[in-house]
């Protein structure tokens, strides 16, 4: 049922006062309110009906309009009795949001409204069904004898009027009704990530879209497609989104079945990975490691890369780390085995492939990483790379390699740090294999006075020492550079000195401190 239909009924007496440019808006249902913020209880496409025991001052209007609005309602209906008429800052608030508002009259009653509009939903619901359960059972049919969602997704977006897209949390698109351009696809992703409450409304490059969640295994929004929908007003330009719910839902159900046969796949390729991380933690022989990687299409004679993840601060199931490593290394078209299997608490993916193919792994990795932060709350992910391994023999050194990378990413700060071993200078990389506690009493031994005497003091000793070893020893450019006299400098210098009981004139004092100063807290 159009609002149209609903307001031409003359025995409601109805009388539009604002949105006249929005009668086509379909109604899913009417809903009587006087909270001053209903937007919980709304799905999009409602008449709301109230009368106006919300509203104290003017002010007011403003906040349940902005509500109703960001739910996707059909429009409101503003009863008479509490006021005599419509208050006029009420009919600003609806024309400044959108929203299309009509006049009930203290005569007619909010049950007369329901009483005419509810049956006609109801009938239009019943025959809608019938065709969307058609329509489902041919797509179920079509996906048993081998249709993937791309194929599909076009013609059923078609057929229903929306322009539409099945992106990953990360951004990746899965399929979609035409090409669609990577900012909008990591904005549409971010908002996703970010919502307070889905579906939502997102905004990306002047377009607004109504997105919904396509839940996976495990069931985080991490691991989740999002459906995200184009909406349109009559003129072809940015509008809102009535009658929107409705089209999402069937939707919905088509890339569901995608999405369960994707999670199938997965959980076979992962049973295979996992032979491979039990080879791996048992310390597999050259020819066992090559027998394990054949069933991944990984040849055994090829390159071979190796990352390490593991996510921190998040109360989910081990399996959101294996599906957040699987979703990192789809950037790169080769072939991967991901698993949990072959060290506690971290998820190795293998990948292989030509020298050139992998070349740019890192840099990609960092890109989809960026995207996910946003999704992590309290939670961080590190990620480690390897350098490339020439086959099966030399694995085992690049998983340790991968390793050694993720204790350094997870030692830095930042929510999401990717390290790869053509990062790390040689001495972070042989300090990353030793253990915390010894890099921790390395630090305090060497720059423990230093430490305490700044706070103690509030100098910035440490500072000062940082910026002088970063400038290999030149008084003059780290004078210049903390802007400083020379003369202030030789003191501060000399005072780290004192206290330390290292003099930096000599190289292997200046390694000491430039180590200890690179660790972490």
């Amino acid at each position: 049922m159009l609002l149209r239909e609903a307001l031409d009924r003359p025995q409601l007496r109805l009388t539009l006062l604002t949105g006249e440019a929005d009668l086509d808006r379909p109604v899913s249902r009417v809903y009587v309110t006087d909270l001053p913020d209903p937007r919980r209880y709304l799905s999009g496409g409602e008449i709301v009906l109230t009368g106006l025991m919300w509203r104290r001052h003017a002010d007011d209007s403003e906040g349940f309009v902005a509500a109703c609005a960001s739910a996707g309602v059909a429009a409101i209906g503003a009863g008479d009795a509490a006021y005599g008429s419509v208050p006029l800052d009420l009919v600003a608030a609806c024309r400044r949001h959108g929203v299309p508002l009509f006049e009930v009259p203290v005569e007619i009653s909010f049950r007369d409204i329901i009483d005419e509009v509810t049956p006609t939903v109801w009938a239009r619901r019943a025959n809608g069904l019938a065709t969307v359960l058609g329509r489902y059972r041919g797509l179920v049919t079509a996906m048993a004898g081998g249709a993937r969602l791309a194929d599909l997704l076009p013609p059923v977006a078609a057929d229903l009027g929306v322009e539409c897209w099945v992106l990953s949390a990360t951004g990746r698109t899965v399929a979609g009704t035409g090409p669609i351009p990577s900012g909008t696809r990591r904005r549409l992703a971010t908002s996703f990530l970010t919502a307070g409450r889905l579906p939502a409304l997102a905004e990306a490059e002047g377009r607004r879209y109504w997105l919904v969640a396509v839940p996976g295994r495990p069931e985080h929004r991490l691991a989740s497609w999002l459906l995200a929908c184009a909406i349109r007003d009559a003129s072809g330009g940015t509008g809102s989104a009535p009658g929107l719910p409705e089209v999402a839902a069937e939707l919905v159900s088509l890339v569901a079945l995608e999405r369960a046969h994707a999670d199938e796949a997965d959980r076979v390729e992962r049973r295979l990975a996992d032979q491979l991380g039990a080879a791996l933690a048992g310390g597999a022989s050259p020819a066992e490691l090559r027998a394990a990687l054949l069933p991944g299409g990984l040849a055994p004679h090829g390159t071979l890369l190796v990352l390490a993840l593991r996510l921190t601060g998040l109360t989910t199931p081990p399996e959101l780390a294996v599906a957040v490593t699987e979703e990192l290394v789809r950037v790169m078209a080769v072939p991967a085995m991901v698993t949990g299997a072959a060290r506690p608490g971290t998820v190795l993916a293998v990948l292989g492939g030509g020298p050139a193919e992998l070349a740019g792994f890192p840099d990609a990795v960092r890109g989809v990483v960026a995207g996910l932060v946003p999704g992590l709350g309290t939670g961080r992910v590190g990620v480690g790379i390897s350098g490339p391994a020439a086959g099966p023999e030399a694995l085992p050194g690049a998983v340790e390699q991968a390793g050694h990378a993720l204790t350094t990413a997870l030692a830095a700060s930042g929510t999401g740090i990717v390290v790869s071993a053509g990062d790390l200078a040689s001495h972070l990389l042989l300090l990353s294999g030793v253990p915390p506690e010894a890099r921790r009493a390395f630090r305090d031994r060497v720059l423990g006075p230093v430490l305490a005497y700044d706070r103690e003091h509030d100098t910035d000793l440490v500072a000062t020492l940082d910026e002088f070893l970063a400038c290999a020893g030149s008084w003059s450019r780290a004078a210049a550079r903390l802007h400083l006299h020379v003369n202030t400098l030789r003191y501060r210098i000399g005072r780290v000195e004192q206290l330390t009981g290292r003099d930096l004139s000599r190289f292997p004092d200046r390694v000491d401190l430039y180590l200890a100063l690179r660790l972490p807290h």
